[in-house]
């Protein structure tokens, strides 16, 4: 539907102000030459008219003071003479010998006294001020110059001007030609102009259209477009970019968690087969109970990380914030994890700072716990594992550090990843579901701060939460 394109309606408001623009530039020139033709015309005729009025109209001096005194003879001067008309010999026609011009001269009001030889029938024009004067008429396709002088004396001297309309018509034509011809060069060169300024949209098209087919890789080859569209197509490889990066992640999250639930399935679907492949004594099934129950502890811890992960995804993630000290906290998380401290034979060392602040106290206890946990479950037994909380400028500082083996530096920058290990490297006896990191991670960003990992020279990892304080 051409009236919904982008690069019609960018057509169609060109062509239609490009159309306006030339044809009042053309029309001012038309109306312009109009005017000197008609100018040139008037020039003329004052020619014409100058060498016929001595003829006519009485010299100076000579007349009455008062217009409407009787006519008693001729004209007397200022010396007693009398005006009685041209010197013989200076007749109008003697001064005036033109074939494109025509005149006519009336004395007394109504008197012709002359006229050129033309065919041309003049009337007496209408006089509508008593005194003389001077004026330009069209009457047909005439143009006239009109004299009134005194006495009732007056002179008309005319030309046609069906030449000079012809030429007008020319030059018309002449005009709308080009503005025809102007108007579909510049319709021309503004589609061209269009397709090539709209042609990203078109790859960008064409990419969507890919990606959505399947072919996640393709991107938008934007290096030869610099406008606000080549802005755009970088925009939007980077958002493919982390469109493709999250649908892995997601493909990677559901093979995680479904191989995670597969393992302790796989034992609860084993135990009960054998329990229900021959009659077993009490102590047999009891014992069988206990795995199931182990396998189902793990299916359900695994269950609420996946659930608790959902709704940071989705943004349902709440905090509630109220005022507490960050020590008690962080003594509450050392009475939770001191147990399997003492189970694993770890030598527990705080240098806690009183640091208050508005935060939701029992999720930072389970960042807490979670990575003293890692931190003694993923080391050898017998590692010493330091908790610090300090407070430096407007922020709080808390550190898990151990004297472990560390991270390996290909595994450093995935620890906070879902579902990630780095087991192997940690010398880990124990398994995880691999997203308390993860979790720990969207705790502390819902807080407005940031967790980071690290080794300490071979002296083990340090884990470091930063806590923007209120004000």
């Amino acid at each position: 539907m051409l009236h919904k394109s982008i690069r019609w309606r960018i057509q169609a408001w060109h062509s239609v102000l490009l159309a306006c623009l030339v044809t009042g530039m053309l029309g001012a020139f038309y109306c312009y030459e109009r005017a000197e033709r008609v100018r040139g015309v008037d020039s003329q005729l004052q020619a014409q008219l100058t060498p016929l009025l001595p003829s006519i109209i009485p010299p100076h001096g000579f007349g009455r003071d008062r217009l409407n005194e009787p006519d008693d003879g001729p004209d007397e001067g200022p010396e007693g003479h009398r005006y009685s008309g041209p010197p013989r010999g200076h007749a109008p026609s003697a001064n005036f010998n033109s074939r494109n011009y025509y005149f006519s001269a009336w004395r007394g009001g109504s008197e012709l006294i002359a006229r050129s030889a033309s065919d041309v029938q003049v009337p007496m024009p209408a006089r509508s001020n008593p005194g003389p004067g001077q004026f330009f008429r069209n009457r047909g396709q005439n143009r006239e110059l009109v004299e009134f002088g005194p006495e009732g004396t007056c002179v008309v001297v005319g030309t046609s001007m069906i030449g000079v309309g012809h030429e007008l018509g020319r030059l018309a034509l002449v005009l709308v030609g080009v503005g025809i011809g102007l108007t579909i060069f510049g319709m021309a060169g503004g589609w061209l102009v269009a397709g090539h300024a709209l042609r990203p949209i078109g790859e960008i098209s064409a990419t969507a259209r890919q990606i959505a087919s399947g072919k996640r890789g393709t991107r938008i080859d934007a290096s030869e477009t610099e406008s606000e569209l080549g802005q755009l197509a970088e925009l939007l490889n980077q958002t493919f970019v982390k469109q493709e990066a999250a649908f892995e992640q997601q493909v990677r999250f559901t093979a995680d968690a479904s191989h995670e639930l597969r393992t302790p399935l796989s034992v609860i679907l084993t135990q009960v087969q054998l329990a229900l492949s021959r009659e077993r004594d009490g102590q047999e099934y009891r014992e069988t109970l206990r795995i199931c129950q182990r396998a189902a502890e793990r299916m359900r811890t695994l269950v609420n990380s996946l659930l608790e992960l959902a709704r940071v995804d989705s943004g349902e993630f709440q905090l509630k914030m109220e005022e507490c000290d960050l020590a008690s906290m962080a003594a509450d998380s050392l009475d939770l994890i001191a147990p399997l401290a003492l189970e694993r034979n770890v030598v527990l060392r705080t240098s806690v700072q009183s640091v208050k602040t508005t935060a939701d106290s029992a999720r930072l206890e389970q960042v807490v716990v979670n990575l003293l946990y890692n931190a003694i479950q993923h080391n050898a037994n017998g590692v010493e594992v330091r908790l610090s909380l300090h407070r430096q400028g407007n922020e709080a500082v808390l550190q898990v550090a151990d004297n472990g083996t560390g991270i390996s530096p290909e595994d450093l920058p995935h620890v906070f990843e879902r579902f990630y290990r780095a087991d192997k490297s940690r010398g880990a006896t124990a398994q995880g579901t691999g997203l308390g990191l993860s979790i720990s991670q969207a705790i502390v960003q819902a807080h407005g701060g940031n967790i980071r990992a690290e080794n300490q020279n071979g002296q083990g990892a340090i884990f470091t939460v930063c806590l923007p304080l209120a004000n």
